[in-house]
């Protein structure tokens, strides 16, 4: 695999990004993200600020995830991306399903909370986001956060309406779909 460099804006500046390259084609990087509830049942959610001052999105509030690998499961992927993160221990993760075909092959049938494509952003990706539960004390995990916390589900919902430009754009739009999600449950 080759990469190539692009001239992306990434909302205040353009940037010079390599993208990996397959043949002639762009490839986008799988990211896993999971919107995840405390499991203690105080209505709150797991956030995180980006920690590096070279990101465009530098304190930024995100969820937590990353780069699903090959031959991971998807509970594999986020479970280790949430813990390496925020020290936080996924209980649940809902919509993920596993058909074990043989012994060498298996398939995983995801029902996302949502799926965030970014048209114009620096980093080319497609971010699966998962509905999970998690229990633990928030910690600081592999250097790339800083800030990570539960936050009152009221007041991440007062701050995706009031404040949008406080959010990593993918994790507002995800925080968009679940409370959607949300609304349609109770109504």
């Amino acid at each position: 695999m080759t990469s190539s460099n692009h001239s992306m804006f990434d909302g205040t500046k353009e940037v010079i990004v390599s993208v990996p390259m397959s043949g002639n084609e762009n490839v986008m990087l799988p990211v896993i993200r999971a919107v995840v509830e405390n499991s203690d049942g105080s209505d709150s959610l797991l956030l995180q600020r980006r920690s590096n001052p070279d990101e465009a999105v530098f304190g930024l509030l995100e969820l937590p995830g990353g780069t699903w690998r090959a031959g991971e499961s998807p509970s594999d992927a986020i479970s280790r991306e949430v813990l390496e993160e925020t020290g936080v221990a996924l209980t649940s993760v809902s919509g993920i399903a596993v058909d074990i075909l043989d012994s060498r092959r298996s398939i995983a049938t995801l029902t996302p909370l949502a799926v965030v494509a970014g048209i114009h952003e620096a980093f080319p990706a497609v971010q699966v986001i998962v509905l999970a539960s998690g229990t633990g004390m928030p910690g600081l995990g592999d250097g790339e956060s800083f800030d990570v916390r539960w936050w009152p589900v009221a007041a991440v919902r007062a701050q995706v309406e009031g404040q949008p430009a406080s959010f990593v754009p993918s994790t507002r739009a995800a925080l968009v779909a679940y409370f959607d999600s949300m609304g349609s449950e109770s109504g």
